[in-house]
């Protein structure tokens, strides 16, 4: 008996599914590249739950006949390629005819469509890849394919899918793309219901100001440059709207939507003089040869493609794309802009706004009692099972051994500081040096991780004026989903229509801010690490801790020093920040003696 067999076609359509569709976002890309393919002018988007119950998507493209519209769900039919050489023609978004019977092997799935000139069309349903039936139906020109229980009857699948929030993000983010890369269409996104996006047509910098915000439109670049068959446009952000995560730079290539590793390097390369590592600038650019010089047949989400010359691609794109950053940004002394967070000449790191004052307005002194001398509440320590947790106890045993002291309030004789950037304590038998930003670090995730498990919250500065602060509506989403966190720690927010937040006050520990800035780049450094496998509370008392320490540059003075000595000492986990890098490094007297061969 024979142990090799075919698979049957439904079964061969879920396993292709696995490719093709692996979330909501997967099902919206798929069906809205077919309405552009089918020369729709308006994509209407719909989804309930984040896309896990519904999907569906309204175009007014040409439409389908009662045969096109069977052959359609059959595995690799489509009307977009007839022989091998279409291959290198590609100019379509969709060619393989994988897409949709995929879709409809793991979902109930509804289809309508109808021909152009028609009045009367077919809806088709197709439950788990099994066809259920044909109807007339009364309707426009156009498709639409309603997608309801997407995973059913695959459990595995279905329970891998994030929570209903995540998963709408990721459908946002499908859309606005694909938003970005037509900006001539009418693209409307609806979710449980409730409007998220109408964007009438138009240019593609009105399109980025329409998905974004408003303040967007006075802060881009455009890009405009041809070398032969090579055509560049698009735009780029000044450097204001660079933020501390990935995710706002968007590629295209023939009008198809990549993500392109050779395409972004070359625009970070053009970047690289002005922005520091950890940093992402905004753009939005899109390429245009000649198809046969790329190959997009080389990734099941057609994501991304291979070029026939990739260096001469890498060289148009970083050439041109700094060029214009050169004619249009001013570069400040050795290409890099200054640091955003210093303080004025002769200012202490520790002077928050007064309370009431917006940022800009008159400074007074903070009390030195910003590290106070009793020990603070007990923080939640990490779980022993916790990655760091092994590494932080090596560390510890190791400088035990070496004889750092080990209570909890130092008696340390002598602080000084070098290059604003390292705090240096002598002992009896080492020299101590201590990083300023990790050690405050290392305070305030401590202290936020004790606010978030108490009643009550950090005390706030109150702004006189508060601050509008206008986002993206996944931005919006995830703010939301942390919005209590925020409160605890000292910020106070209201929602002000859609997508925009007011900021009416920010914890005490923060000064000289931005403070859109800084709730953005908050946000940002949690979304980062949501997949880190932390907890939720430990990522966002970690990205808090990361924006609120004293940086690197920043002057204290010997008193401030002995606080901050003082504060790290009598936390749970002194010797190292959040992130597992060392606060502390100790050189002992023995060490010292060697490297100047005394020994």
């Amino acid at each position: 008996m024979s142990h090799i067999r075919i698979l049957s076609e439904q079964l061969a359509n879920k396993i292709a599914a696995g490719e093709v569709v692996q979330r909501p976002a997967s099902v919206v890309k798929e069906l809205m590249e077919n309405a552009i393919d089918a020369g729709a002018t308006e994509i209407l988007v719909s989804i309930e739950d984040g896309g896990k119950n519904l999907i569906r998507v309204v175009d007014n493209g040409g439409g389908m006949g009662e045969d096109d519209l069977l052959l359609a769900f059959e595995q690799h039919a489509t009307s977009k390629i007839a022989d091998i050489n279409d291959l290198e023609n590609i100019r379509t978004l969709g060619f393989r005819g994988e897409a949709l019977p995929s879709i409809a092997s793991v979902s109930m799935t509804e289809a309508r469509s109808c021909p152009a000139g028609d009045t009367e069309g077919r809806k088709l349903v197709i439950n788990g890849g099994m066809i259920q039936g044909v109807e007339p139906v009364s309707m426009l020109s156009g498709t639409h394919v309603t997608v309801r229980r997407l995973f059913y009857n695959t459990p595995a699948r279905r329970k891998f899918m994030r929570s209903s929030s995540t998963e709408y993000r990721y459908v946002v983010d499908t859309v606005r793309r694909f938003a970005l890369g037509y900006p001539q269409l009418r693209f409307q996104l609806f979710s449980n219901d409730n409007e998220v996006f109408i964007l009438e047509p138009g240019d593609l910098k009105k399109r980025i100001t329409d998905v974004f915000a408003p303040h967007y439109e006075q802060k881009l670049i455009a890009i405009e440059a041809v070398d032969g068959d090579m055509r560049l446009e698009g735009y780029a952000g000044g450097l204001d709207l660079v933020r501390s995560k990935s995710g706002e730079q968007y590629l295209f290539v023939n009008d198809r939507l990549v993500n392109d590793r050779l395409m972004n390097s070359a625009v970070y390369s053009a970047f690289s003089p002005m922005i520091e590592k950890g940093e992402y600038p905004f753009f939005v650019l899109k390429l245009y040869l000649p198809p046969r010089e790329i190959d997009v047949n080389v990734h099941p989400q057609k994501t991304e493609i291979k070029y026939r010359n990739e260096w001469q691609v890498y060289h148009f794109i970083r050439n041109q794309v700094a060029e214009t950053l050169r004619d249009k940004l001013r570069v400040i002394g050795n290409g890099s802009r200054p640091p955003a967070a210093l303080p004025a000449f002769g200012r202490s790191v520790f002077e928050p706004r007064s309370a009431g004052l917006s940022s800009g307005a008159a400074q007074q002194r903070m009390p030195l009692d910003r590290f106070p001398a009793s020990p603070p509440p007990e923080p939640a320590p990490l779980p022993q099972e916790h990655p760091l947790s092994r590494r932080i106890e090596q560390f510890n045993r190791n400088l035990r051994e070496t004889g750092f002291p080990e209570t909890k309030q130092n008696t340390v004789v002598s602080l000084w500081q070098a290059h604003n950037k390292y705090v240096f304590a002598q002992i009896a038998s080492a020299v101590v040096i201590i990083d300023q930003h990790a050690a405050h670090e290392r305070i305030l995730f401590e202290k936020a991780l004790k606010t978030f498990s108490g009643a009550s919250a950090q005390a706030s500065q109150q702004l006189l004026f508060p601050v509008s602060l206008e986002l993206s509506p996944d931005d919006f989403s995830l703010l939301a989903d942390v919005l209590n966190e925020f409160e605890k720690l000292g910020f106070t927010l209201r929602a002000f229509g859609r997508n925009t937040m007011l900021i009416e006050a920010v914890p005490a520990d923060l000064r000289n801010i931005d403070e859109g800035r800084v709730v953005l780049e908050i946000l940002d450094n949690y979304r980062e690490r949501k997949e880190t496998g932390h907890n939720k509370l430990y990522n966002m008392a970690a990205s808090y801790a990361c924006k609120a320490a004293i940086k690197t540059g920043d002057p204290l003075d010997p008193l401030e020093m002995q606080h901050l000595v003082d504060r790290l000492f009598q936390t749970e986990t002194p010797y190292a920040c959040p992130h597992g890098r060392p606060t502390v490094i100790n050189l002992t007297i023995e060490e010292l003696d060697k490297r100047f061969k005394r020994t």
